[in-house]
Formats: C-alpha cells, structure tokens, sequence
C-alpha cells in the first residue's frame, strides 16, 4: 500500500508541476493577446487624440466661416497647408475638410498630395461614412465608422471625424482621416508570440481583418483576393469543424481561451475585445510549440526520476513492513499529542493576533484625525495595511473627477504606479463591486486578473475606497505567494479602507466649502475678501525691492448696458469679462470681481511699464471681444484701467488700493476706455481724485 501512494503521489507531483507549466504558458499567450488588443485600442485612441488635436487650428474654422461654397485663395491654401502637414506627420491615407452641406473644401492624398478644386466632391454625404454621423456631434467629439474602400487611396480603410464647430454654434463641417487597414495588418504581424504562431484581427460579425492567410478564406468564400479592395471573408469561410465552433465562442463575447484541431493539430487560441470598437484580437500557437518545455520536462522525468523513484519504493516498502509494528502505538500518542497542541496554539494565536489588529486599527483611527492632507493619510493607510498583513507590495490610488484620474498617493515595495484615469480605475472587479476582491492565486486557470495592478504570481487583494455612496480611490495589496487571508483580516482590512476613504471624502468636503467661500458665484473668480486676504499675504512675504502691481478695472456704461440688454445679458458680459482676465493673466497673478462691474488684478513681480502693457491687452481685448447674448444679438463693451505699483505707489494693500482707484477715476474722467497709470494722468483730469471707496459705496 506505502508502496502504491508513494507511486501516486509522485505521479501527482508531476501531474501539478506540468498542469502549472501548462496555466503559466496559458498566462503568457493571454498576456500578449491582451497586449495586442492594448496596441490595436491604443493606435485607434491616438488616431482620435491626433485628429482631435488638429481640429484646435482655427484655420479650418476661419476657411468655412469665410465663404458657404469654395474656400477664398488666401484661405484654401492655409487649409491645403495645414493638412499637408497634418497627413505627413500622422501617416494617414487621406486627409480631407468637407462642409455641412457635403460639398469638399479640401482633400490631401498620401503619394498624391493636394487635390485640385476640380476634383473635390460636390457631395461627400453620401459617399464618405463618416460625414452624416460626424456633423451633429459635440465639439472637440470624434466618431469612427466601419471599413470601407477609400474611392481615392484605393485601399480598405477606416474613417475617423470629428467636426467643426464656429464660434457661434454652427455645425459647419469636419475635419476627417483615413486610416489603412494595412496598419494593423503591419502592427499586429510585428507582435509575434514566436515560432509558428499567428495574430488575427476580426469584428464582432465574424469577418477576418487581418489574417497571414487571408487570401485562402477569401478563396474558399468565392470572393476576390485583391488585398487592397477584396472584401473581408467570413472566418468560418474554411478551416475545420472544430475552428469554426471556436470562431463561435470567440463571437459570443468577451474574453477567454479556446482550443481546435486542424490538419491533425491542436492550437489553443487567446482572444479579446478591442476596448471601445466591434473588433476583436486573437492569438494562436500550436500547442506542440506552447507547451513545448512540458513535453521536455516529462521526457527528462522518466529518464532520470522513473529508476530511481522505482528504487526508493522498494526501499520504502520494506523499510515500512519493518517500523510499522513497531511504531504504531507511539505514532497514536504523538498523534493526540501534536492535536492537543495545536488546538492550544491556535487559541492563543487568534486571540493575540485579534488584540494586535485591533490596537493597530485603533493607532490608524486615531492618526487620520491628525494628518492634514490625501497624501498623509494615503500613507498612513499603506501603512496600516502593512502592519495587518505585510504584503509584498501595493499601491493607493485617490480619484481626481474634475481631471478623470486617479493618482497613486502612496505605494509599498518596488513596483511602480502610474497615473490612471477614471475608466482605467472602473476596470477594477473591487471598484466595480464596491467591495472587497480577493484573487487566492492569479496564476489559477479561472482566477480574474485586476486589470489595474497586474501580477503574474500569488494573492492580490483589491479593496475600494467608497464613502458616502462615492468611490474616492482603491488599494491594491499583492503577495509574491499564494497567501490565506481569514475572515477577521478581510474585516479589519475593510475597516481600515472604509475609515480612509471618509477621511477623504471630509476633507474634499470642507476644501470645496472653503473654495465656495472665496469665490464670486456669477463670474468663478475670487471675491474681494479673498482677494484682499491673498494679496496682503504676498505683500507681506515679498522681498524689499521686489515690485507687484494692483489694477484696478471698472467696465464702462455697464449700467447702460444692463438698461438696454437685460441683466440676465450683463451677468453673461461678466462671465465673458472674467474669463478674459483669466486668459490675460499668469498663474502666479490674481484676478477677482471687486464689486458690481469692479474688477481688481494683483501681477506679482511686475513694475509699472510691464503692467502698463498686460492693462492694455485687457483693453484692447476686451473692446475687440463680441459678447453673444442671444439668438442675432452681440454686444460690445469697453474698460477704464488704474495701475499702482510696489513700492513706488507704498507697500500696504490699502495704499495701493487707493492709488489704483485714484488712477481708474482720471481714466474715467478722460473719457474712459484707456489705462491710466501714476505717470500716464490725462490732460486736464485733476491729479487727486475724489474718495473712491466712498464712489463705490454710494453707487452700490
């Protein structure tokens, strides 16, 4: 019998060791088609972004609102420019601008250059994809269509489009690329997984995009095989019974792994879904090439290991008949023995091990209520963390909504996080679930791998950071080995992440009411006493000689202008004022509504010729700016600037304060629109005005 279980249980050794062979080679072709499908998604995403990117040149906005039929000259060789150079650096077949009515103001050809006006299109509508999906869409959107045959490159293609918005709203055309089908063809027969295997690209129907035998399928579906201009075959157009129900489970959706027999050989096949698209990737190896270090290891086995596993059975087998007798009866008391001790253990660990927990816990909820910022308590947590169960690895990421990302706040170990956004951050199964994901072992053939922190080996615990029904971040902990985690950890685990994630959510919640308290509601800039606050701090901290300017900015006849156009059209001209200042300004400079139609500008460093010329860009801004206040209505509206400089004009806000509405008054009194600084008084406007403050006061 010892002599039986000792041959089965080397045979189930093997067994496991080659089974574990088998899922890490598994792993590894599921990695590459995940990275290929990565590839495909991340050559359509900067197809996107870079058509995207070339829309922001106002050239193609300035073409189409110049003229309702062909480009003027002037405009159509910006245009012609312009996408001249957009074709040359994306490496695109066709660049084109077509307007809303279908009629093409421009096309660019790779190989052929710009086209002449004679051969642009009356009506793109019908015969481009991509015009009538496109046209409607929000600006700075983009649509992608199906592949279709390019009627000028002569090849299969895919369109992608984003359209052309004016100033005013109008939907006045797109901007549109080509992209080649044989790109992918050239990117995914670059990412080979070795030896005789293969990448394929399909979409959800069923048709071959790319395939290193496409012709054959094409063949075998009586089409043409032109490798330009044929159409897609079916891939179920040929191959075996067996190949065409695993082109049947690929379809069904999803990710996963399917294996077929063809011509006396088995493949294991890999697919996945390009993320954001109808296309999926799949990868194919024969499995005599991916399981190729198994079969080795099983032959040098029974070359080696089978005569002397034969000769230690022997052994054992009479070694065994011999001590049997005479150890039966004391293997029974060691037996009760090592039971009662361990019984014994096991007490006094849990119990010492729940006190531990629970102190540690106790020290984290007591240092969250002393850290001042995300980055503190993500720290903090990590560590927490880490005292509990001491991973071998593991990062905290905190979500950003206003910027779509999450940020690694902390990290344990060697490995590195990375910047995700929001979409990447979702993918994970704990944000998904809203609740703790535990992976025993990632390298288990039915195990789920977080797509956020990858891993090849071991346990990955994924835990959300969710309070007030708002997921603010994640923590992924990772150990190198397989790691039982028991059900008291998993709690104080949670505890600890839902503690973290409300200190969190507190913190943004007083920081969003302070930032509402210093912010004036209708234009978003800073209000007066925030701004008073602010620059009296830079006054103070600044160095003795270092000069700082205050303006002051007061929009001229804004009475008259609410009087005429309503105040629901001032508090628009307001709005636009603000975020000219905005635009005029650095980021270390300071812009707030003082008041009304007051506005008041603090430039940091600046003497009073440099804040001359940053006032009269407002102005001239400003006097130049349409305001639209509804359907055919604009406006137009002018400002009357005060400049006062540190130290010159003093060094306390107060004083500079006053010295700038001193110098807005005599602007005023010279007619408005104009900037007036201490050595720029208008002819006969009197030097000393009169109090502003007490001007403000009454006018409010």
């Amino acid at each position: 019998m010892m002599a039986i279980l000792a041959l089965v249980a080397g045979v189930a050794v093997v067994s496991q060791i080659t089974g574990q062979m088998r899922n890490e080679a598994d792993a590894r072709l599921d990695a590459h088609v995940a990275d290929v499908a990565l590839a495909v998604e991340t050559t359509m995403n900067d197809a996107s972004a870079d058509i995207r990117l070339a829309r922001q040149n106002t050239v193609f906005e300035t073409a189409l609102a110049d003229t309702p039929g062909q480009l003027l000259p002037a405009d159509r060789a910006a245009v012609e420019a312009a996408i001249t150079y957009l074709g040359e650096r994306y490496h695109v077949d066709e660049i084109c601008v077509i307007r809303a009515s279908g009629l093409e103001a421009a096309r660019w050809v790779g190989g052929k250059g710009v086209a002449a006006v004679a051969d642009l299109s009356a009506d793109e509508r019908q015969n481009n994809p991509a015009v009538l999906p496109t046209l409607p869409l929000a600006d700075d959107s983009f649509y992608q269509s199906d592949p279709y045959i390019s009627p000028d490159s002569g090849r299969w293609v895919i369109g992608i489009a984003t359209p052309i918005v004016l100033a005013t709203g109008e939907h006045a055309g797109i901007l549109h690329f080509e992209l080649p089908i044989a790109r992918f063809d050239t990117q995914i027969a670059a990412l080979s997984f070795g030896g005789t295997s293969f990448n394929m690209l399909l979409d959800t129907d069923g048709r071959l995009l790319v395939h290193p035998d496409l012709a054959r399928f094409r063949a075998a579906a009586g089409t043409a095989t032109d490798v330009g201009t044929a159409p897609f075959p079916l891939a179920v157009a040929t191959g075996s019974p067996s190949w065409r129900d695993a082109i049947a489970q690929i379809l069904a959706g999803g990710s996963g792994s399917v294996a077929y027999d063809d011509n006396g050989k088995t493949y294991r096949v890999s697919y996945a879904p390009v993320a954001g698209s109808d296309r999926i990737v799949a990868s194919v190896s024969p499995t005599n090439e991916l399981y190729a270090d198994v079969d080795r290891l099983l032959l040098n086995l029974m070359l080696t290991a089978g005569p002397l596993l034969l000769l230690m059975l022997l052994i054992t087998g009479w070694f065994t008949r011999r001590m049997a007798s005479a150890n039966s009866g004391l293997a029974g008391l060691n037996h009760r023995l090592e039971a009662t001790n361990a019984a014994l253990e096991s007490t006094s660990r849990t119990n010492s091990d729940l006190a531990s927990e629970s102190k540690i816990v106790n020290q984290f909820t007591e240092l969250t209520a002393l850290t001042e910022d995300d980055i503190s308590l993500s720290v903090a947590t990590l560590a927490t963390l880490d005292e509990l169960v001491h991973p071998g690895d593991a990062s905290l990421h905190v979500s950003n909504q206003s910027q779509d990302r999450a940020v690694p706040q902390a990290t344990l170990g060697k490995r590195d996080a990375s910047v995700l956004s929001l979409h990447e951050l979702g993918r994970c199964p704990a944000v998904r679930r809203s609740n703790l994901y535990v992976t025993d072992d990632v390298t288990a053939r039915l195990a789920f791998r977080c797509p956020v922190y990858p891993v090849e080996t071991g346990t990955l615990a994924c835990i959300p950071l969710v309070a007030l029904g708002e997921t603010v971040g994640a923590v992924h902990l990772h150990w190198a080995d397989p790691h039982e985690l028991s059900l008291p950890v998993r709690l104080a685990m949670m505890r600890v992440s839902e503690h973290s994630a409300l200190s969190i959510a507190n913190r943004r919640l007083l920081l969003a009411l302070r930032g509402q308290a210093d912010t004036d509601g209708r234009t978003g800039l800073t209000n007066s006493r925030a701004f008073d606050e602010a620059v009296q701090r830079r006054l103070a901290g600044r160095a003795k000689n270092e000069r700082a300017a205050v303006l002051m900015l007061d929009l001229d006849h804004f009475k008259d202008f609410n009087d005429r156009y309503g105040h629901p059209a001032g508090d628009e001209a307001l709005r636009v004022f603000a975020q000219l200042l905005e635009t005029s300004i650095r980021d270390q400079d300071l812009a707030a509504r003082y008041g009304g139609e007051e506005f008041a500008i603090y430039l940091a460093g600046l003497g009073m010729g440099e804040a001359a010329e940053v006032a009269e860009r407002i102005r001239e801004r400003i006097e130049t700016t349409i305001i639209p206040l509804g359907p055919g209505k604009t406006g137009r509206l002018t400002v009357s600037i005060g400049i006062a400089v540190a130290p010159d004009d003093g060094v306390e806000l107060v004083t500079l304060l006053r010295a700038a509405d001193e110098a807005l008054y005599r602007a005023k009194l010279a007619g408005r629109n104009r900037v007036v600084t201490r050595d720029g008084e208008p002819d006969g406007v009197p030097a000393t005005a009169p109090a502003i403050r007490q001007r403000r006061t009454a006018k409010a």
